[in-house]
Formats: C-alpha cells, structure tokens, sequence
C-alpha cells in the first residue's frame, strides 16, 4: 500500500522507512484497512491509555505491552502510525478524545520523531489540556545487541512498557486521588 501511495498517489516526494530486523510476530492489519494520508489504525481497543507505534518491531513490543496490561485489568489502545511527518488532525483529536494518557513508543531518540511531531499537532489543535503525554525513547547512545537486548537495555520491551505505563497510572490516580497533583 504505502508503494503504491508513493508511486501512483503522492504529490511530493516520500521516504519508505524499513525496519532493521523481523518482527516476533505478523502484524495484521484490519481486512478493511485502507491507507489514508495522515491517519493510523487502531490494532488493538483498549479505553485506559493510548499508545503510538510504528513499525513491525516497535508494533509488537506494544502490542505486548497491551496484553500484559489487559491481564491487569488495564485497556491500552494500540495505534500503528505510519505516517511520521503527516498528520490528520480532526482523525488525532477523534483518536485522542477519551483518553488522558497518550503514550508514544520511538525506536530512537527522544526528539525529531513521531512524538514531537504529534505532540506539536496536538499542542497547535488544544488537545494536550487535559492530557498526560509520554514518549518512550532511547536516552543516550543506543545500546548494541541483538534488537531484543537492545530493547530491554532501554525499556522499550513489552515488559518494560507494561511496567512503566502502570507506574504511570498508578502516580497519576494517586496524585489526583489525593489531591497533589500539579496537572
């Protein structure tokens, strides 16, 4: 789809991003699913936090991060992104509506990414008011490894997720719960 878009489709020049290593598992796509400029999909429903991924690595680390977290009791929305420098912002707002954490996951540093990007669309469209924004990145110099070491070395693993986001959750409804929070 995205050839195709950037063959018969786009007016301007594009840039194709391919992953470094295999996904552990297939990422699927809804059978309906079509690409739409400036627009994800939802992989997987989830009504506590909303995360931001893309691509098959960085897809199943947080679709693993959401099962960890459904086993818990806690609903983690999975959006696949494949746009990093194109937004939708009426699709971003309809997205970002019913959930006060929004979570992105950037397979490199924190800046210059999916994340600054849509955290300048959602701060331009007054839709960071009353929302927590996270980006989880690479602080520092990448760790070498195998993409696994190297993941876990940074906490971009599922695990390292699921324990973040629920450390998170837990500050959050214990700050408002008592009253200290500076949001």
């Amino acid at each position: 789809m995205i050839v195709n878009y950037s063959i018969n489709v786009a007016d301007n020049s594009c840039v194709i991003r391919m992953n470094i290593s295999p996904s552990p598992r297939e990422i699927l796509l809804p059978d309906t699913y079509k690409l739409t400029r400036g627009q994800g999909i939802t992989l997987r429903e989830g009504l506590d936090a909303l995360i931001f991924a893309y691509g098959p690595v960085m897809l199943n680390e947080a679709l693993l991060a959401s099962e960890l977290l459904a086993a818990k009791g806690f609903g983690l929305e999975v959006i696949n992104m494949p746009w990093l420098n194109l937004i939708d912002l009426s699709w971003l707002e309809e997205i970002v509506m019913n959930h006060t954490q929004i979570f992105v996951l950037e397979d490199h540093a924190r800046f210059g990414g999916l994340g600054e990007f849509l955290m300048s669309g959602l701060t331009n469209a007054n839709l960071l008011e009353h929302n927590n924004f996270t980006i989880f990145a690479i602080d520092g110099f990448p760790a070498c490894g195998t993409p696994s070491e190297a993941l876990n070395f940074h906490g971009l693993d599922g695990e390292s997720l699921a324990q973040k986001i629920i450390s998170l959750n837990y500050v959050e409804q214990y700050s408002y719960q008592s009253g200290l929070s500076g949001n």
